[in-house]
């Protein structure tokens, strides 16, 4: 599942990544936000923030999500303009963020070019060190643990996630955790909470460090390759639980290609419309598309 580049360390010398986009997907969508801050000894020494300008405009449901306007980003760099000053600031740097992956994925899109740099997840360590919480979003955790206010700009989150990822640390230390601890193989229970029948898991063992474990997960339009079925046997094989319809457990709206295509021609199908209304109402869920979902499992 895992790029070769994702770690699990405790360190104390990192840069902080987190980038604000106009979707969840780098291959139509676009950045329009970077955030970056080096750590030193656990001190911040450096921050780097700056505003893109995308080719196309910013929608209004990012907008609402953001708070980034076409007015703040008119007259900004494009992310070619700026690829050299973010790439010489990270420098070798292992990079942390919340969904890392997805911010590494979104440079290197962006930047025509790999992004090579070790990285980690605070998600990832969030899930195994709270297991307490239902959900593990950057807000779900500042608000749990009262940290720096989460609000979807990219410096702002570049602090929550610092200061969550110094939380972490600290846990783990209270807790007598260790990394080789806390992570390994889960038995499957029978399909138990699977609730498209005809689904069950293929596989005894499933690695919990995954995207769909535990999530809910709804499709909508033609996959381009390879039949939805098939597709849904694979996150059943995650442990993913899999809805037909959008509702308020949904983690992940997984849109076939075409119809994220149609999105940036102005055109929202049903289900698109009442996740981002879910989302805008602080669900948990996100929509992503096609290959964006082949990109998390790593197929």
């Amino acid at each position: 599942m895992a790029s070769k580049s994702y770690i699990k360390r405790i360190i104390d010398d990192y840069c902080v990544l987190d980038t604000e986009t106009t979707g969840l997907s780098a291959y139509y969508d676009e950045i329009i936000e970077i955030g970056i801050l080096r750590v030193r000894n656990n001190k911040i020494v450096d921050q780097y923030s700056q505003l893109v300008k995308p080719e196309s405009p910013i929608d209004s449901f990012i907008t609402s999500l953001t708070g980034i306007t076409n007015e703040m980003v008119e007259g900004m760099p494009t992310i070619n303009d700026v690829k050299n000053e973010v790439l010489t600031f990270i420098g070798d740097d292992i990079i942390v963020g919340h969904n890392t992956s997805f911010d590494m994925r979104f440079l290197s899109e962006g930047f025509k070019q790999p992004i090579n740099n070790y990285y980690m997840d605070t998600m990832q360590f969030a899930r195994k060190v709270y297991p307490e919480l239902k959900h593990h979003r950057l807000s779900d955790l500042t608000e749990y643990l009262g940290l720096h206010n989460n609000e979807h700009r990219s410096i702002a989150d570049c602090i929550a996630t610092k200061e969550l990822y110094d939380s972490i640390k600290t846990t783990m230390e209270a807790k007598n955790l260790k990394i080789e601890d806390m992570w390994y193989a889960h038995k499957q229970s029978n399909g138990k909470g699977i609730d498209i029948s005809s689904f069950a898991p293929e596989n005894v063992e499933i690695d919990e460090d995954n995207f769909f474990y535990q999530k809910h997960v709804v499709f909508t339009g033609k996959l381009e390759r390879m039949l939805r079925k098939d597709a849904m046997q694979l996150v059943v094989n995650l442990g993913g639980i899999l809805d037909n319809s959008v509702n308020k457990q949904t983690n992940y709206l997984i849109l076939g290609n075409n119809d994220y295509n149609a999105i940036l021609k102005g055109e929202k199908s049903s289900k698109h419309k009442k996740a981002e209304k879910l989302q805008l109402e602080g669900q948990d869920i996100s929509i992503i598309d096609e290959y964006t979902f082949y990109d998390l499992l790593n197929v």
